[in-house]
């Protein structure tokens, strides 16, 4: 098999992209093995192949580690997408990545004025808003039918994340938690302040109820 841009090996690249802006000089391989938390020995492996691939020069055995042109157009993009994951049956997954994108807002559609807030409590976890996510919210005085939103409870100073439905001269908010009662208000008195538009998981073990039967 012919050798390939890994995961470890774009994060080598990301890396000495780094440390070149931070160092203001190509670092060498030290430094380079330093900072990824490898040994010299693993590293020296994984350039012999990013070397052969295009993506690193050494122009003499002394001199700096360089990103050629080809990988200075991958390295300032950080955030690889690698293909598909089987959430049925199972599929061989792929090292190469398909695509890297720049910026995380720009991915989840985020525009200018848009904000985040983290979530505190539960009555979202149906649709996977954990206790301690962040969602990305979109300004907005008023929702369609069914769409999650921020919602400012009537007399109070706090604000609430729960689905929005009206009907008639009342609005309906709903949980996505069969253990929180839905809340209803006179729809004068209901300020919308934004609509969902994402959310960023954490990375404690989550679950929304359903049971996963590990392997033995």
């Amino acid at each position: 098999m012919p050798p390939r841009l890994t995961q470890l090996r774009l994060a080598l690249l990301q890396t000495l992209a780094r440390l070149t802006r931070e160092h203001g000089r190509p670092p060498s391989a030290t430094e380079l093995a330093h900072a990824a938390g490898i040994t010299p020995a693993t590293l020296s492996s994984h350039l012999k192949v990013l070397e052969a691939l295009g993506y690193v020069t050494r122009p003499t055995p002394r001199a700096g580690l360089q990103l050629t042109p080809k990988a200075r157009a991958l390295t300032p993009l950080g955030y690889p997408i690698y293909g598909q994951i089987a959430a049925g049956p199972p599929i061989l997954a792929d090292q190469q990545p398909d695509q890297v994108i720049e910026n995380l807002a720009d991915f989840l559609g985020m525009h200018h004025g848009d904000f985040i807030l983290r979530v505190n409590g539960e009555s979202m976890t149906g649709i996977g808003v954990m206790h301690g996510d962040y969602v990305a919210v979109r300004p907005a005085s008023t929702v369609l039918d069914g769409e999650v939103a921020v919602v400012l409870l009537p007399g109070e100073n706090a604000a609430t994340l729960k689905r929005v439905f009206q009907l008639g001269d009342e609005v309906i908010l709903t949980s996505e938690n069969p253990d929180m009662p839905r809340l209803v208000f006179p729809a004068e008195q209901v300020q919308v302040q934004g609509r969902m538009i994402a959310r960023f998981g954490g990375a404690a073990p989550r679950t929304t109820g359903a049971t996963v039967r590990r392997r033995r």
